[in-house]
Protein backbone atom coordinates (compact mmCIF):
# COMPACT_ATOMS: atom_id res chain seq x y z
CA UNK A 1 0.00 0.00 0.00
CA UNK A 2 1.23 3.21 -0.90
CA UNK A 3 2.16 5.71 1.92
CA UNK A 4 1.35 9.34 0.79
CA UNK A 5 3.53 12.57 2.00
CA UNK A 6 1.56 15.38 2.74
CA UNK A 7 0.73 17.97 0.56
CA UNK A 8 2.10 21.35 1.84
CA UNK A 9 -1.03 23.42 1.91
CA UNK A 10 -0.42 26.66 1.50
CA UNK A 11 2.41 29.31 1.30
CA UNK A 12 1.34 32.72 1.92
CA UNK A 13 0.92 35.27 -1.21
CA UNK A 14 1.49 38.57 0.97
CA UNK A 15 4.14 39.77 3.07
CA UNK A 16 3.47 38.90 6.60
CA UNK A 17 4.98 38.50 10.17
CA UNK A 18 7.87 35.62 10.05
CA UNK A 19 10.54 34.28 12.05
CA UNK A 20 12.96 32.17 11.41
CA UNK A 21 11.64 29.49 14.40
CA UNK A 22 8.43 29.30 12.14
CA UNK A 23 10.03 28.41 8.31
CA UNK A 24 10.45 25.58 7.28
CA UNK A 25 13.88 25.08 5.86
CA UNK A 26 12.57 23.73 2.79
CA UNK A 27 10.19 26.74 2.04
CA UNK A 28 12.79 29.49 3.88
CA UNK A 29 13.91 30.78 0.22
CA UNK A 30 10.92 30.56 -1.25
CA UNK A 31 9.32 32.62 1.06
CA UNK A 32 12.87 34.92 1.64
CA UNK A 33 12.23 35.31 -2.33
CA UNK A 34 8.64 36.71 -1.67
CA UNK A 35 9.68 39.12 0.73
CA UNK A 36 11.91 41.06 -1.38
CA UNK A 37 10.18 40.63 -4.47
CA UNK A 38 7.56 43.35 -3.83
CA UNK A 39 8.85 46.38 -1.96
CA UNK A 40 5.24 48.31 -1.86
CA UNK A 41 2.33 49.14 -3.80
CA UNK A 42 1.42 52.71 -5.09
CA UNK A 43 -2.46 54.28 -5.70
CA UNK A 44 -3.68 53.50 -8.92
CA UNK A 45 -5.39 57.13 -9.28
CA UNK A 46 -4.26 59.64 -12.17
CA UNK A 47 -5.50 63.40 -11.42
CA UNK A 48 -6.27 64.22 -15.29
CA UNK A 49 -4.00 64.47 -18.63
CA UNK A 50 -0.12 65.34 -18.64
CA UNK A 51 -0.94 69.14 -20.03
CA UNK A 52 -3.14 69.97 -17.34
CA UNK A 53 -1.20 68.23 -14.82
CA UNK A 54 2.09 70.60 -16.02
CA UNK A 55 0.22 73.39 -15.54
CA UNK A 56 -1.42 72.90 -12.08
CA UNK A 57 1.89 71.37 -10.67
CA UNK A 58 4.21 74.20 -11.49
CA UNK A 59 1.19 76.69 -9.81
CA UNK A 60 2.21 74.72 -6.31
CA UNK A 61 -1.18 72.32 -6.67
CA UNK A 62 0.10 69.00 -4.76
CA UNK A 63 -2.57 66.70 -6.76
CA UNK A 64 -1.46 67.78 -9.96
CA UNK A 65 1.96 67.43 -9.02
CA UNK A 66 1.33 63.88 -7.79
CA UNK A 67 -0.56 63.00 -11.16
CA UNK A 68 2.93 64.17 -12.72
CA UNK A 69 5.03 62.08 -10.80
CA UNK A 70 3.06 59.45 -11.70
CA UNK A 71 3.05 60.32 -15.41
CA UNK A 72 7.14 60.45 -15.47
CA UNK A 73 6.94 57.38 -13.29
CA UNK A 74 5.25 55.01 -15.69
CA UNK A 75 6.04 57.22 -18.82
CA UNK A 76 3.26 58.17 -19.95
CA UNK A 77 2.96 61.26 -22.07
CA UNK A 78 7.27 61.56 -21.23
CA UNK A 79 10.16 59.56 -21.38
CA UNK A 80 10.13 57.54 -18.05
CA UNK A 81 12.23 59.30 -15.52
CA UNK A 82 12.33 58.38 -11.90
CA UNK A 83 14.47 60.97 -10.46
CA UNK A 84 11.52 63.95 -11.87
CA UNK A 85 9.14 61.36 -10.67
CA UNK A 86 10.91 61.45 -7.03
CA UNK A 87 10.94 64.79 -7.36
CA UNK A 88 7.23 65.80 -8.42
CA UNK A 89 6.13 63.02 -5.69
CA UNK A 90 8.46 64.82 -2.77
CA UNK A 91 6.56 68.26 -3.32
CA UNK A 92 3.25 66.70 -2.71
CA UNK A 93 4.18 64.77 -0.04
CA UNK A 94 5.89 67.64 1.53
CA UNK A 95 2.25 69.47 1.21
CA UNK A 96 1.15 66.76 3.00
CA UNK A 97 -0.63 64.83 0.04
CA UNK A 98 -1.24 61.50 1.32
CA UNK A 99 -1.06 59.12 -1.87
CA UNK A 100 2.32 60.68 -2.55
CA UNK A 101 3.68 60.04 0.86
CA UNK A 102 2.78 56.35 0.55
CA UNK A 103 4.15 56.77 -3.20
CA UNK A 104 7.72 58.36 -2.13
CA UNK A 105 7.54 55.65 0.46
CA UNK A 106 7.65 53.16 -2.00
CA UNK A 107 10.26 54.79 -4.16
CA UNK A 108 12.51 54.65 -1.41
CA UNK A 109 11.86 51.32 -0.56
CA UNK A 110 12.58 50.25 -4.09
CA UNK A 111 15.25 52.55 -4.74
CA UNK A 112 13.64 54.17 -7.80
CA UNK A 113 14.77 58.06 -8.56
CA UNK A 114 16.07 57.80 -4.75
CA UNK A 115 19.20 56.24 -3.29
CA UNK A 116 17.38 53.13 -1.59
CA UNK A 117 16.48 53.60 2.19
CA UNK A 118 14.11 51.53 4.24
CA UNK A 119 14.05 54.04 7.17
CA UNK A 120 12.83 56.69 4.87
CA UNK A 121 10.72 54.66 3.05
CA UNK A 122 8.83 53.50 6.63
CA UNK A 123 8.63 57.63 7.88
CA UNK A 124 6.59 58.53 4.25
CA UNK A 125 4.61 55.47 5.17
CA UNK A 126 3.84 56.58 8.59
CA UNK A 127 3.19 59.76 7.12
CA UNK A 128 0.37 58.39 5.08
CA UNK A 129 -0.51 56.55 7.86
CA UNK A 130 -1.66 58.87 10.41
CA UNK A 131 -3.19 61.51 7.75
CA UNK A 132 -5.80 57.84 7.34
CA UNK A 133 -4.82 56.78 3.59
CA UNK A 134 -5.20 52.67 4.17
CA UNK A 135 -2.70 52.02 1.76
CA UNK A 136 0.27 54.18 3.55
CA UNK A 137 -1.37 51.80 6.69
CA UNK A 138 -0.93 48.85 4.88
CA UNK A 139 2.62 49.90 3.82
CA UNK A 140 3.69 50.95 7.61
CA UNK A 141 2.07 47.65 8.72
CA UNK A 142 4.38 45.33 6.63
CA UNK A 143 7.07 47.60 7.60
CA UNK A 144 6.67 46.32 10.80
CA UNK A 145 5.99 42.70 9.68
CA UNK A 146 9.21 42.65 7.67
CA UNK A 147 11.51 44.52 10.22
CA UNK A 148 12.30 46.98 7.55
CA UNK A 149 13.07 50.22 8.60
CA UNK A 150 11.29 49.38 11.39
CA UNK A 151 11.99 47.10 14.25
CA UNK A 152 10.09 43.88 13.35
CA UNK A 153 6.56 44.22 15.80
CA UNK A 154 3.70 41.80 15.47
CA UNK A 155 1.43 43.64 17.07
CA UNK A 156 2.00 47.38 15.41
CA UNK A 157 1.96 45.45 12.38
CA UNK A 158 -1.51 43.96 13.58
CA UNK A 159 -2.53 47.37 14.43
CA UNK A 160 -1.80 49.14 11.20
CA UNK A 161 -3.05 46.29 9.20
CA UNK A 162 -6.31 46.93 10.99
CA UNK A 163 -6.64 50.37 10.20
CA UNK A 164 -6.11 49.78 6.92
CA UNK A 165 -8.49 46.19 6.55
CA UNK A 166 -11.16 48.65 7.84
CA UNK A 167 -10.99 50.62 4.82
CA UNK A 168 -11.88 47.97 2.91
CA UNK A 169 -8.02 47.57 2.06
CA UNK A 170 -7.72 44.02 0.57
CA UNK A 171 -4.00 43.55 0.97
CA UNK A 172 -4.09 44.09 4.74
CA UNK A 173 -7.21 41.96 4.98
CA UNK A 174 -5.00 39.12 3.24
CA UNK A 175 -2.05 40.03 5.74
CA UNK A 176 -4.34 40.02 8.35
CA UNK A 177 -5.57 36.15 7.19
CA UNK A 178 -2.06 34.87 6.83
CA UNK A 179 -1.17 36.38 10.47
CA UNK A 180 -4.02 34.77 12.65
CA UNK A 181 -3.42 31.42 10.56
CA UNK A 182 -0.17 31.24 11.51
CA UNK A 183 0.25 33.13 14.60
CA UNK A 184 3.25 34.94 15.75
CA UNK A 185 5.14 35.91 19.67
CA UNK A 186 1.98 37.38 20.88
CA UNK A 187 -0.36 36.84 18.28
CA UNK A 188 -1.95 33.11 18.48
CA UNK A 189 -3.41 31.33 15.95
CA UNK A 190 -6.58 31.75 15.81
CA UNK A 191 -8.47 30.22 12.59
CA UNK A 192 -11.50 32.03 13.07
CA UNK A 193 -10.14 35.18 12.54
CA UNK A 194 -8.18 33.91 9.94
CA UNK A 195 -11.38 32.60 7.95
CA UNK A 196 -12.82 35.83 8.64
CA UNK A 197 -10.48 37.90 6.90
CA UNK A 198 -9.77 35.52 4.25
CA UNK A 199 -13.53 35.60 3.13
CA UNK A 200 -13.74 39.38 3.47
CA UNK A 201 -10.54 39.47 1.30
CA UNK A 202 -12.69 37.19 -1.23
CA UNK A 203 -15.83 38.70 -1.70
CA UNK A 204 -13.43 41.99 -3.26
CA UNK A 205 -12.30 39.74 -5.66
CA UNK A 206 -8.86 38.52 -4.76
CA UNK A 207 -8.28 34.59 -5.83
CA UNK A 208 -5.53 34.87 -2.85
CA UNK A 209 -7.78 33.74 -0.28
CA UNK A 210 -9.20 31.03 -1.92
CA UNK A 211 -6.04 28.44 -0.81
CA UNK A 212 -5.69 29.25 2.70
CA UNK A 213 -9.34 29.21 3.02
CA UNK A 214 -9.68 25.57 1.61
CA UNK A 215 -6.49 24.97 4.39
CA UNK A 216 -8.93 26.13 7.20
CA UNK A 217 -11.01 23.90 6.26
CA UNK A 218 -9.37 20.51 5.86
CA UNK A 219 -7.60 20.90 9.25
CA UNK A 220 -10.59 22.70 11.32
CA UNK A 221 -9.28 23.72 14.85
CA UNK A 222 -9.42 26.82 16.50
CA UNK A 223 -12.75 27.52 16.71
CA UNK A 224 -13.50 26.26 13.00
CA UNK A 225 -15.21 22.79 12.16
CA UNK A 226 -12.95 20.92 10.14
CA UNK A 227 -15.06 20.43 6.51
CA UNK A 228 -12.95 18.38 3.74
CA UNK A 229 -16.25 18.82 1.85
CA UNK A 230 -15.30 23.00 1.78
CA UNK A 231 -11.87 22.61 1.55
CA UNK A 232 -12.54 21.49 -1.64
CA UNK A 233 -14.75 23.45 -2.48
CA UNK A 234 -12.50 26.26 -1.64
CA UNK A 235 -9.44 24.66 -3.06
CA UNK A 236 -11.70 24.07 -6.79
CA UNK A 237 -12.08 27.79 -6.73
CA UNK A 238 -8.63 28.50 -5.80
CA UNK A 239 -7.57 25.99 -8.94
CA UNK A 240 -9.77 27.11 -12.05
CA UNK A 241 -8.49 30.49 -10.82
CA UNK A 242 -5.03 29.27 -11.91
CA UNK A 243 -3.50 29.54 -8.41
CA UNK A 244 -1.00 26.06 -8.68
CA UNK A 245 -0.72 25.77 -4.77
CA UNK A 246 -5.02 25.28 -5.27
CA UNK A 247 -4.39 23.11 -8.29
CA UNK A 248 -1.80 20.89 -6.25
CA UNK A 249 -4.29 21.29 -3.05
CA UNK A 250 -7.09 19.82 -4.88
CA UNK A 251 -5.19 17.05 -6.17
CA UNK A 252 -4.19 15.92 -2.88
CA UNK A 253 -8.07 15.75 -2.45
CA UNK A 254 -9.22 13.81 -5.10
CA UNK A 255 -5.80 11.48 -4.50
CA UNK A 256 -7.04 10.88 -0.92
CA UNK A 257 -10.81 10.96 -0.95
CA UNK A 258 -10.76 13.74 1.59
CA UNK A 259 -13.66 15.96 0.39
CA UNK A 260 -14.47 14.36 -2.55
CA UNK A 261 -14.51 10.71 -4.00
CA UNK A 262 -11.11 9.28 -4.89
CA UNK A 263 -9.98 10.16 -8.68
CA UNK A 264 -7.07 9.50 -9.26
CA UNK A 265 -6.80 10.27 -12.91
CA UNK A 266 -8.65 13.49 -11.42
CA UNK A 267 -5.79 13.94 -8.76
CA UNK A 268 -3.08 13.53 -11.62
CA UNK A 269 -4.82 15.71 -14.08
CA UNK A 270 -4.85 18.38 -11.24
CA UNK A 271 -0.70 17.82 -10.29
CA UNK A 272 0.20 17.78 -13.69
CA UNK A 273 -1.70 21.36 -14.28
CA UNK A 274 0.32 22.79 -10.83
CA UNK A 275 3.48 21.21 -12.35
CA UNK A 276 3.32 23.37 -15.33
CA UNK A 277 1.93 26.39 -13.47
CA UNK A 278 5.52 25.96 -11.45
CA UNK A 279 4.45 24.56 -8.46
CA UNK A 280 7.74 22.28 -7.75
CA UNK A 281 6.24 19.60 -4.76
CA UNK A 282 3.22 18.82 -7.45
CA UNK A 283 5.92 16.76 -9.77
CA UNK A 284 6.99 14.81 -7.12
CA UNK A 285 3.12 13.41 -6.83
CA UNK A 286 3.06 13.11 -10.34
CA UNK A 287 6.49 10.94 -10.00
CA UNK A 288 4.74 9.03 -7.58
CA UNK A 289 1.82 8.09 -8.96
CA UNK A 290 3.99 7.52 -12.21
CA UNK A 291 5.71 5.01 -10.25
CA UNK A 292 9.57 7.03 -10.32
CA UNK A 293 10.08 6.33 -7.35
CA UNK A 294 11.57 3.13 -6.28
CA UNK A 295 9.60 2.64 -2.73
CA UNK A 296 6.47 3.38 -4.00
CA UNK A 297 4.39 0.61 -6.48
CA UNK A 298 2.85 2.61 -10.02
CA UNK A 299 -0.58 3.80 -9.30
CA UNK A 300 -1.45 4.37 -13.14
CA UNK A 301 -1.96 2.77 -16.04
CA UNK A 302 -0.20 4.17 -18.82
CA UNK A 303 -3.83 4.50 -20.54
CA UNK A 304 -5.25 6.48 -16.96
CA UNK A 305 -2.12 8.88 -17.75
CA UNK A 306 -2.21 9.91 -21.06
CA UNK A 307 -6.77 10.13 -19.92
CA UNK A 308 -5.37 12.58 -17.18
CA UNK A 309 -2.79 14.22 -19.37
CA UNK A 310 -5.45 15.22 -22.10
CA UNK A 311 -7.64 16.67 -19.70
CA UNK A 312 -5.08 18.61 -18.02
CA UNK A 313 -4.00 19.90 -21.84
CA UNK A 314 -7.99 21.06 -21.86
CA UNK A 315 -7.60 22.90 -18.74
CA UNK A 316 -8.29 26.47 -20.29
CA UNK A 317 -6.73 28.97 -17.90
CA UNK A 318 -3.80 26.89 -18.48
CA UNK A 319 -3.92 27.14 -22.28
CA UNK A 320 -4.39 30.96 -21.76
CA UNK A 321 -1.42 31.59 -20.41
CA UNK A 322 0.74 29.48 -22.37
CA UNK A 323 3.54 31.31 -24.72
Amino acid sequence: MTSWAGCAKYFPRVQIFMTKQTILPLLSGLLLAMTLAGAGAVHAQDNGGLATAVAAAQKGDAAAQYALAKHYAKGDGVPQDYARAAEWMRRAADQGFAYAQNDLGVFYAKGQGVRQNFTKAARWYRQAAKAGDPLGQYSLGRSYAEGRGLPTNALEALKWYQKAARQKQSDAMLALGFLYLDGRESIPVNFTQARAWFEKAEALGRAEALNPLGYIYEHGGNGVERDPAQAAFYYRKAAEKNDAQGQMNLGCMYRDGSGVKTDLVEAYKWFDIATQNGEPIARHYLEEMEGKNPLNRPILSPAQIAEAKRRAAAFLPLRQTSP
